[in-house]
């Protein structure tokens, strides 16, 4: 396929005319060569699209702004013709011609020949569609399935394999990409404390995650793809199209699969992330490649944070209800982008671990809420085995050994299955004995990566919460009892079964535990990048 070249940016005049007639001449029906019942104009920032009954004529704005030059007629002439070019890739029976616009009248304007000497204005000519076929329409009602998604994802992974591979490609775009968007939300009103959590994430993450994306730019895997690949622009059907592929700037179409991918991943995870995660799968089992678990949920984040500022920026320019809305919107996109940076960081299997009584559950539970993830509780799962309801008590049989290590080898299996559908777990376990660690790793072919977070409280706090718990009822059975006797067990601190990331004081506020752990977090990814470097300098010295 030939690559489409860059526009060349030349230096625009200071002035925008506007097109005579535009947006209300072409209103009127007797503009068009068959004139259709009637006309629709919807508007973006940059461009005017009239509908007829089933054709839709997009005519970009003349304006010069940080992103897009659309300021003299020759640009957009040949931006009509890229997006013709570059969305027939995507959707080849939906683009079908660039025409022109002449006057007619007094100040009218007339649908011509692209060729008509006259022409004061260029449209690109396309299929209208119903709206309710877009992804993002089937959403928002709900009947979205994860058949659907599997088939975008799919699509969207042919869609890359037939793209221009970029030679001379490395993740400086990502940088830059980063870098502009974290300086324009500092000076929206973006609050500081989240974004300051999330830029130093977002260091960690080109750090960590570094030689991962320097790999796949040497294997092909940066490509000239959409660039705006949101539930939009996605229609559903016998064959799934793509339509509104960046065309102005090849910059933006240009990138990691992954990160062109990410976009759409993002937006779906928006309404309901069982269906994002399909559209992962669906473009995976079609041998598509977006990189890793967690570059991907990075890259998500990235985009989420793209679509934050833009929110951020367009609510500055509006106001009253409209201003409220977008800035509603951009808090949602910073949640979301919080939500994915907390995928990237956390290995596939996180366990909390702790002694009876130190916040392991609560802090399991909100871990995997900031996560979306599932948690697997060991206590849940011996009452099940049981037979019993969560909050009845087991008898002691429940707690020997044997049936011990059949809990945890039921919590490794469980775990395997989770990390394979969703991507990711928590687990919360005490994994107080050496047998139950050896029987979740047994069970689990993912336990060896697992990172371990140890909850910690004084000894008092411990039996104050166990006592509590005794009277209002919980899912542990252990009380003040079992308490008293793990404390003597462990004189010194709880012993994890390996080293952990973190030992966190449970007294302290969720909140704050959390954010402890993120900073623990992404200094171990940041330290993984520099493992690497250590590695491959090693094997060079051996060399």
């Amino acid at each position: 396929m030939r690559v489409i070249p860059a526009l060349e940016h030349r230096a625009a005049p200071r002035t925008v005319e506007p097109t005579v007639g535009l947006p209300d001449a072409l209103l009127d029906p007797a503009a068009f060569r068959q004139p259709p019942a009637s006309v629709e104009l919807r508007e973006t920032q940059i461009s005017w699209v009239f509908l007829t009954e089933t054709t839709a004529y997009k005519i970009k704005k003349p304006v010069r702004l940080p992103f897009v030059d659309y300021s003299t007629l020759e640009r957009r002439r040949t931006c009509c013709h890229a997006e013709l070019e570059l969305n027939r890739r995507f959707s080849p029976g939906h683009y079908r011609e660039v025409v022109a616009l002449v006057p007619r009248g007094h100040d009218g304007l007339a649908v011509a020949s692209e060729r008509d000497p006259r022409a004061v204005e260029y449209a690109v000519v396309m299929d209208r569609y119903d709206d309710s076929a877009t992804l993002n329409a089937q959403l928002a009602a709900g009947r979205a399935t994860e058949a659907d998604l599997i088939a975008v994802g799919a699509t969207v992974a042919g869609f890359h394999a037939a793209s221009g591979v970029e030679v001379d490609a490395d993740s400086s775009a990502l940088v830059a990409v980063l870098d502009e968007t974290l300086t324009t939300l500092r000076r929206v009103g973006c609050p500081m404390g989240r974004l300051a959590e999330l830029a130093r994430f977002c260091g960690a993450a080109l750090a960590g995650f570094g030689p991962e994306l320097t790999q796949r730019a040497k294997a092909g895997r940066v490509r000239d793809g959409h660039g705006d690949l949101r539930a939009e622009h996605i229609l559903l059907g016998t064959d799934v199209q793509a339509i509104d592929g960046v065309e102005f700037d090849r910059a933006l179409r240009v990138a990691d699969v992954g990160y062109d991918l990410a976009f759409l991943i993002m937006d779906v995870a928006r309404h309901d992330d069982d269906l994002a995660r399909a559209l992962l799968r669906g473009y995976r089992s079609a041998a598509g490649d977006p990189g890793s678990e967690g570059l991907v949920a990075f890259m998500c984040a990235v985009r989420a944070l793209v679509r934050a500022k833009v929110d951020f920026l367009r609510a500055a320019q509006l106001e009253g209800a409209a201003a409220d809305d977008r800035s509603a919107r951009a808090h949602e996109l910073l949640e979301v982008a919080e939500r994915f940076a907390w995928r990237a960081r956390l290995p596939r299997v996180v366990c909390v671990t702790g002694l009876a009584a130190s916040g392991k559950s609560t802090l399991a539970e909100a871990l995997a809420a900031a996560a979306g993830r599932s948690v697997l509780s060991s206590d849940r799962i011996r009452k099940l085995r049981a037979g019993l309801d969560p909050y009845e008590r087991a008898a002691p049989s429940a707690y020997g050994d044997g049936e011990s290590q059949a809990v945890y080898a039921e919590l490794g299996q469980r775990a395997a299955t989770a990390v394979q559908r969703d991507g990711g777990v928590v687990v919360d376990a005490t994994f107080r004995r050496a047998s139950d660690a050896d029987a979740f790793a047994a069970a689990s072919h993912v336990a060896a990566a697992a990172a371990w977070v140890v909850c910690e409280a004084p000894p008092q706090v411990l039996l104050e919460r166990a006592k509590a718990r005794e009277r209002h009822g919980s899912v542990s059975d252990a009380g003040p009892t079992i308490v008293a006797l793990e404390l003597a067990t462990y004189r010194g601190a709880f012993q994890a079964p390996a080293s952990p990331v973190a030992r966190l004081d449970t007294t302290r506020t969720t909140g704050a535990l959390l954010a402890d752990l993120a900073c623990a977090l992404d200094t171990r990814l940041q330290a993984s990048a520099e493992a690497v470097v250590v590695h491959d300098r090693v094997r060079r010295t051996e060399a």
